[in-house]
This record gives C-alpha cells, structure tokens and sequence, in this order.
C-alpha cells in the first residue's frame, strides 16, 4: 500500500481480509509460496546487481534507460493511437519511416 490514505488502506486492508477468508488452506499456501519466491528472486535480483564490476553496472544502466525510453515513446504513441485514431503521420511519438 504505497499511499498515504487510511481510507483507501483500510478498504484495502478488508478486501483482502474477505478474500483470504475465502480460500481455502491450500491456496492460501499457494499464495504465500508465490510471495515468498517473489521475494527470494528479488534479494538474487539485487544482490546479482551488487556483484556487478563498475562497467558492467554503466552498462546495465544505459540499457534499462534505452528500454524505459523506448517504453514510453511507444506507449505515448499507442495512447495518441488511441485518442485520435488511426496511426497517421501527425503522431509526434511516432519516428519518421
């Protein structure tokens, strides 16, 4: 829950509470199974990261902002698609072909 809203946290808070008390014992298990793995990946994800040499960190860093950019560029001409219709040439999001 990352906002600052006790309304909204509480509502949060009983929509999981009634979904959880609407499983059963083994999908319960199966849930905390799949956040415990979801978390063990994370702590190899970072600590993978930390064994990274200078260079190969610059390189991972450079890579992910290209992919972040592409991302936004196409996701910005997707919802320019969207809103106007069609993927006609005064889409500035779009490059020139």
């Amino acid at each position: 829950m990352g906002h600052n809203n006790p309304g909204r946290a509480r509502r949060e808070i009983a929509r999981d509470n009634e979904r959880l008390s609407k499983m059963t014992p083994e999908e319960r298990q199966r849930e905390r199974d799949a956040e415990e793995l979801y978390h063990v990946k994370a702590t190899a994800r970072n600590d993978a990261y930390r064994s990274f040499s200078a260079e190969e960190i610059a390189i991972y860093e450079k890579v992910k902002d290209a992919l972040y950019a592409a991302e936004d560029r196409a996701s910005n001409a997707w919802n320019w698609d969207k809103q106007f219709g069609g993927t006609g040439k005064q889409n500035p999001w779009r490059k020139e072909e």
